[in-house]
């Protein structure tokens, strides 16, 4: 069915004219359609005196995170104050309160609510082979529940460190911990010939293995938690760096950071006849050394890493990786706390904190992945859309929907 024009008869059967009838509900739907994947997502509330669509407070928490409000009272304060926005964006009779907006995501399941996400991101982003995807956990710490035991709640995210978006995260059970949590968002995520890092907490064989069974490659640091790994390693490389032709070797040039001189030697050895359990440590193909050197205060420290890897690992995948890993702080933690407030947000109550913190990961992707500024910082372009509504309006309704296509 074509589009209908504004002066002919509604097709509804209503007998007024398109434009007087039902032609702005259709634009409206048009409007917010880039959140349809969100639409079959089972609604919590009560279908009674419900006044408002799921996807309709969505995109209004949207815009609130996008201005930088971190909790829902002050969200609804600032749809309230733009009440005449809203009801003319979404053709709504009034904003929502602050417990209509709390009590809609404390129940929304946050399980399906992520899986959605994740099926989202990857109609959006084609994730190439050999691409990193970092796995970090961060605590939310306003959101500390000093009721129930003064637990911080804490968020394991993934992160695609080529394009420098979210695809995917676990609350971490209070009552576990984040080495518990790291399988399960293994088991969201599509890791298919992507390299996984984790930090050393991550480091086991059940994950390694866990990694390789979804066709996944890995590079792990090797740290104190598995000494006897550790110890093999350093050993094999202490011993054999110098004379043995089985290992490649690889250098950085000298970077100036922070008042200090830094350069890395990298080492690969696709021997790992080294590692004494190799009924634990099957899956490992490759071993690697990092070595940092670092200058300053006419001191030179140096400090070596260790990593295990599933392939036979190249010398620029190996840099590349290893690398690219602590972008996850800076790219999405720093930016999620100092810039976006995450760790400001005081809501805790049901599912809010894992909830609120998917929505944050939207609105991050959206940002990230909007060129219509040109080449300008992730908090300019925020300062550009909470100066200008049009601007946000362009990003959500116009510049993301054309990512997504």
């Amino acid at each position: 069915m074509g589009k209908q024009e504004r002066n002919a008869k509604c097709s509804c059967g209503g007998g007024g004219k398109y434009k007087k009838c039902c032609m702005r509900l259709d634009e409206k739907a048009e409007r917010i359609s880039m959140f349809d994947r969100f639409a079959v997502m089972e609604d919590p509330r009560d279908k009674r005196g419900k006044r408002y669509g799921l996807i309709e407070l969505l995109v209004m928490v949207v815009y609130g995170i996008l201005n930088g409000y971190e909790d829902f009272e002050n969200m609804a304060d600032f749809l309230g104050q733009r009440e005449w926005y809203f009801r003319s964006l979404l053709m709504i009779d009034k904003t929502p309160s602050h417990d209509c907006l709390s009590d809609l995501f404390a129940a929304i399941d946050p399980a399906e609510f992520m899986e959605i996400f994740v099926e989202w991101i990857r109609e959006i982003v084609k994730v190439r082979t050999g691409a990193t995807i970092a796995i970090d956990g961060k605590a939310i710490r306003s959101a500390r529940d000093r009721i129930n035991g003064g637990n911080t709640p804490y968020v394991l995210s993934a992160y695609l460190s080529e394009i420098g978006i979210s695809i995917g995260q676990v609350a971490v059970d209070q009552k576990s911990n984040e080495f518990k949590s790291i399988p399960e968002l293994l088991g969201v995520i599509d890791i298919k010939g992507c390299y996984v890092t984790i930090d050393a907490i991550g480091t086991h064989e059940t994950i390694a293995r866990k990694i390789a069974s979804k066709k996944g490659h890995y590079a792990l640091k090797v740290k104190g938690n598995q000494k006897t790994l550790m110890n093999d390693i350093e050993a094999y490389f202490a011993g054999n760096i110098a004379n043995n032709g089985e290992i490649q070797m690889g250098t950085t040039p000298i970077e100036s950071k922070h008042g200090r001189d830094e350069c890395r030697e990298y080492y690969i050895s696709h021997d790992v006849s080294c590692i004494t359990d190799r009924e634990k440590w099957d899956t490992v193909k490759s071993v690697g050394l990092v070595r940092v050197y670092r200058a300053g205060d006419d001191a030179i420290e140096i400090k070596d890493n260790c990593y295990i890897m599933d392939t036979k690992i190249s010398m620029e995948q190996f840099k590349k990786v290893t690398r690219s890993h602590w972008g996850i702080e800076c790219g999405l933690h720093w930016r999620l706390d100092v810039i976006m407030g995450e760790d400001r947000s005081r809501n805790r109550a049901g599912h809010s904190v894992s909830n609120l913190s998917v929505v944050r990961k939207i609105v991050f992707n959206m940002v990230r992945l909007d060129k219509s500024f040109g080449e300008i910082s992730f908090k300019k372009k925020l300062t550009r859309y909470r100066l200008d509504s049009m601007a946000a309006e362009n990003l959500i309704f116009s510049v993301f929907p054309a990512v997504h296509s």
